[in-house]
């Protein structure tokens, strides 16, 4: 091990499926009564980083403030957020502090959130709409496509929905066509994971299909035969610039 690698770690990833998480009331101070999260990380405290929270017909969180920098990505249902409709495949953002409009839904919602810390609520007179909002991140959001040898990759967009000027976070939203990986790597950030669509696999024990999350924590090393036969759609988070080294 080398200084450059300085807390490296093997076979520490893990993964499930979603949908078999056991949910709970999710109502941090100063949040609505009714949501139900399925926690898929928790910080080191505690304190919920990523879930999926269901947010029942009929609730609204009113103008708030969050101590929190959280994200959220419309997973199915439709939110309203001030004048703004916010169905499958929206995301929106908000800084800590900053005042948020409404969050709203008449028929309800899942939505996966993620939260820079643990969060807490307080009411806001006015706000607008997000720090960051796309209603449709497949439209509103320009794919990039790596380019290798000269050829573009065939089936392969990367969109950034957002990055944290100030800590380097982003979240992005993956397109994936066909590939063999190129052997063990790991990253100085943790990296989350949730699929969309199709299946793909970071070695040949963990396969993610639709509704299944994975977690790759900081220094540890993983991709021992990333694979995907037909491709997949995929959410993936970090929690500071993120940057890919093999060893």
């Amino acid at each position: 091990m080398t200084t450059s690698e300085p807390r490296l770690q093997h076979d520490i990833s893990v993964h499930f499926d979603a949908s078999t998480v056991t949910g709970f009331a999710f109502a941090p101070p100063g949040w609505p009564a009714g949501a139900v999260a399925r926690v898929l990380r928790r910080l080191d405290g505690g304190a919920v980083r990523s879930a999926i929270v269901r947010l029942p017909p009929g609730w609204s969180s009113g103008g708030i403030v969050c101590s929190s920098t959280y994200q959220g990505f419309v997973l199915s249902g439709r939110l309203s957020i001030s004048n703004e409709t916010a169905s499958e495949r929206a995301f929106f953002a908000r800084k800590a502090g900053r005042p948020f409009a409404a969050l709203a839904t008449d028929a309800g919602a899942d939505v996966l959130m993620v939260f820079d810390s643990d969060p807490s609520f307080t009411p806001a007179s006015s706000a607008d709409v997000a720090t960051v909002f796309h209603s449709d991140i497949l439209i509103d959001v320009e794919g990039f496509t790596p380019v290798v040898n000269g050829t573009p990759v065939a089936g392969f967009a990367r969109r950034t929905l957002w990055e944290d000027p100030d800590t380097g976070a982003d979240m992005r939203h993956l397109t994936i066509s066909a590939f063999e990986g190129k052997g063990p790597n790991w990253h100085p950030v943790h990296e989350e994971i949730f699929c969309l669509s199709g299946t793909i696999g970071p070695d040949d024990r963990r396969i993610l299909r639709a509704g299944w999350y994975l977690h790759n924590p900081a220094f540890g090393v993983h991709g021992y035969h990333e694979h995907s036969h037909k491709g997949a759609t995929l959410l993936e988070w970090h929690d500071g610039p993120w940057k890919l080294t093999y060893t």
